[in-house]
C-alpha cells in the first residue's frame, strides 16, 4: 500500500520554519512512520482493484477447475453407462447360462436315470442268462447220461445181433428157421430202436 505522506516536503517546511534539518528529518520520519502504521489497518482503491484482480484470477482458476471436474463428470458418467450396458448384457448372458444349465440339469437327469433303468434290465438279464446257462449244462449233462445209456443200449442189440447171427449161421439150412429167425430179429432191433428213440424224446 503506498503512503499518500511526503516526508521529504515536511522536513522541508520544518526546516524553512527554523527547525534544524537533522530534528526536522527525525521528526518528518517518525511523523511517517506514525502514518503508515495508522493507514496500514485501512484498505485502499489500489488494494481492491488488486484484491478484486486476485480475487477474479481465482475465479478464473476455479472456473477451469470446474469445467475441468466437470469433463471429468462426464467421462465418468460416460464410462458408467458403459459399465452399466455391458453389465445388462453380461446378466443377459448369465440368465442365458442359468436357463441352459438347467436344461442341462434336467437331461443329465434322465440320462441318469436311463442308465440306472439300463442297469437294472442289464443286471436282470444276466441273471437270466446264469440261470438259462445252468439249465443248459444240466441238459447237456443229461443228454451225456442219456447217449451214454444209448450207447449202452447199442453195444448190447450189437452183441444180440452177433447171437442172432450165430444162430442164423446154425439154422441157415432151414428156410423156415430163417425166416423166422429174420422176423424175430427184424422184430427185435426195431423194438429195441423204437425204445430208445422213445428215451431220448422223453428226456
Amino acid at each position: 500500500m503506498m503512503s499518500m505522506f511526503n516526508s521529504l516536503s515536511y522536513a522541508t517546511k520544518l526546516v524553512d520554519a527554523g527547525v534544524p534539518r537533522v530534528q526536522a528529518e527525525v521528526h518528518a520520519q517518525v511523523l511517517q512512520g506514525v502514518y503508515e502504521q495508522e493507514h496500514e489497518q485501512y484498505a485502499t482503491k489500489t488494494d481492491f482493484i488488486v484484491m478484486r484482480a486476485e480475487v477474479g484470477a481465482k475465479i478464473d482458476q476455479l472456473e477451469i477447475k470446474t469445467d475441468r471436474l466437470e469433463e471429468k463428470a462426464d467421462r465418468l458418467e460416460e464410462k458408467a453407462d458403459r459399465l452399466e450396458a455391458k453389465t445388462d448384457r453380461l446378466e443377459v448372458k448369465t440368465d442365458r447360462l442359468e436357463v441352459k444349465t438347467d436344461r442341462l440339469e434336467v437331461k443329465t437327469d434322465r440320462l441318469d436315470k436311463k442308465v440306472t433303468e439300463l442297469d437294472i434290465k442289464i443286471t436282470a438279464e444276466i441273471a437270466d442268462l446264469k440261470i438259462t446257462i445252468n439249465d443248459c449244462k444240466k441238459q447237456f449233462s443229461t443228454f451225456q447220461s442219456d447217449i451214454t445209456n444209448v450207447k449202452s443200449d447199442i453195444s448190447i442189440l450189437q452183441s444180440d445181433v452177433s447171437s442172432i447171427r450165430s444162430d442164423i449161421s446154425v439154422l441157415k439150412n432151414s428156410n423156415k428157421y430163417m425166416l423166422w429167425i429174420g422176423g424175430a430179429m427184424v422184430t427185435m432191433f426195431v423194438s429195441m430202436f423204437g425204445v430208445n428213440v422213445s428215451m431220448l424224446l422223453t428226456r
